[in-house]
């Protein structure tokens, strides 16, 4: 039966976790590598100092070596092996040769020096001397010797004699044991020390943003004022997205607000008066009065069909603007097809539908939002305009802008007037022919979303000319 091992999902773990972790694996990365040289550095002492022991006490015995009468003799100076005895539980071994390896005193089965080590050996003291460390088991035990040469020379006599002595390993290894010990004790406090500062570093750090939490938890569901908090440079761009998204979730809010306020005056009248009217149609006897009574109830119901059609066209434009990225439009094709749909519904008014325009403007934008924008120009310009009359439709393109513009031959806008058409549901005074007054509002919209210029001006001999300009920058 096999078992299944599931890993963490480290991505949902927490910053502070992550942040842990990661300085913990560093700390101990480090921590590995501080005793490794600990323990190197505790051998290179404890060995130098056994061995600078060993010298000293080689170095005395090779004083106390002289010749006589063509015979060497030695001395060996009892402060040499005192000097040795420093470290108790270690056993030293020495052997002195003379000239031929001839035996003169000590062990004579001492382990011999490798011959490399032999070659390299080089002077100690003076030029007299010349000395060789090396390691070999001699009696089941780890032995650490030195070899020192010296030259002899008399009148009738020159000959290197060799001074050998060895000491076991204990004493150096227990040194060396003790070193590490101290320094495993260092490194051990220094990465808890280091671990409780990094821990409180990480606290310190994420502060911030527990702070933003809780003031963000504390606040009601309406309360989409900017946040006030002091925190570092790297979270302040946080916190200053947060407070531009609340700012436009307000004005958002906002704008459906007064949207729905608008919204329910603009069908609660009509609702009303279409009631009223279908009232008195049932109430009135006389068929020719109650036709005309009936035909103003359809213009009202008609008239209310296009307000709540706009109403939900401009909530459809509201949401895609903000939930949709802009794309590639070829807006030729889509003012074409869009002259092309409204064509028969012109020509029913007795208006003629006449397109110019130049081929391959491409436009960054969205393409709902330009669609519904140009569909609300065109219908606008053909609903005032006079039957028997034409409305003409522009594209053109240079190196700065892309222009459309829609000029129709109806009454016009007066001067006073036009900022106040972009208003929603404002309708002119002087205007009898039926509309929601949304249509030059959402084009507004549209063109501001698109960072494009909507203008109006007036057409000669009469009429209005809608003239949306785009900057070159936005397009492809």
């Amino acid at each position: 039966m096999w078992l299944k091992i599931r890993r963490p999902d480290v991505s949902r773990w927490s910053i502070r976790r992550k942040l842990l972790c990661m300085t913990s694996v560093l700390l101990i990365a480090v921590s590995l590598l501080g005793v490794r040289a600990s323990q190197t550095y505790a051998q290179r002492s404890a060995q130098l100092s056994y061995d600078r022991l060993l010298t000293g006490a080689a170095l005395q015995i090779a004083e106390q070596i002289s010749l006589r009468q063509g015979k060497v003799e030695a001395d060996l100076p009892r402060a040499a092996f005192e000097t040795l005895a420093l470290a108790p539980d270690d056993r030293v071994y020495y052997r002195i040769l003379g000239p031929d390896d001839e035996h003169i005193t000590g062990y004579d089965d001492l382990p011999s020096a490798p011959a490399t080590r032999v070659r390299h050996a080089g002077p100690a003291d003076d030029d007299t001397f010349r000395k060789v460390f090396f390691d070999a088991p001699y009696r089941g035990e780890a032995v650490r010797f030195v070899m020192l040469e010296r030259l002899l020379t008399e009148t009738d006599f020159s000959g290197y004699i060799q001074i050998q002595i060895g000491q076991t390993t204990l004493a150096r290894t227990s040194l060396a044991n003790e070193i590490s010990l101290r320094a495993l004790q260092l490194i051990a406090l220094l990465f808890i020390v280091a671990l409780l500062l990094v821990s409180l570093g990480i606290w310190m750090t994420l502060r911030p943003l527990e702070r933003l939490n809780s003031a963000l938890a504390r606040r009601s569901s309406v309360d989409l004022s900017p946040l006030d908090l002091a925190v570092p440079r790297e979270i302040s761009k946080l916190v200053g997205t947060i407070n531009h998204f609340m700012q436009q979730l307000g004005g958002t809010l906002d704008g459906l607000q007064r949207l729905t306020s608008e919204a329910a005056h603009q069908i609660r009248t009509p609702l009303a008066g279409l009631r009223s009217q279908a009232q008195n149609a049932l109430d009135e006897e006389d068929a020719g009065l109650r036709q005309r009574q009936l035909n103003r109830v359809l213009e009202s119901a008609d008239r209310l069909s296009d307000t709540v059609n706009q109403l939900l066209s401009q909530a459809v434009l509201a949401h895609r603007l903000r939930s949709q990225q802009m794309e590639p439009v070829a807006l030729d094709q889509l003012v074409r097809e869009l002259c092309r749909q409204l064509a028969l519904p012109a020509l029913e008014q007795g208006v003629e539908l006449a397109y110019d325009g130049d081929d391959a403007v491409l436009l960054q934008g969205n393409a709902f939002a330009l669609r519904q924008m140009v569909q609300n120009i065109l219908e606008n310009a053909i609903r005032y305009s006079n039957p028997g009359s034409e409305v003409q439709v522009r594209l053109e393109q240079d190196e700065r802008y892309i222009s459309l513009a829609v000029a129709d031959q109806g009454p016009g806008i007066p001067d006073a007037e036009k900022p106040l058409v972009f208003e929603r549901f404002y309708r002119s005074p002087n205007n009898l022919r039926s509309g929601s007054g949304l249509g030059l509002a959402i084009a507004k919209d549209v063109a501001s979303y698109h960072r494009a210029s909507l203008k109006l001006t007036d057409n000669q001999p009469a009429g209005l000319v809608v003239t949306v300009r785009f900057h070159r920058r936005r397009a492809l």
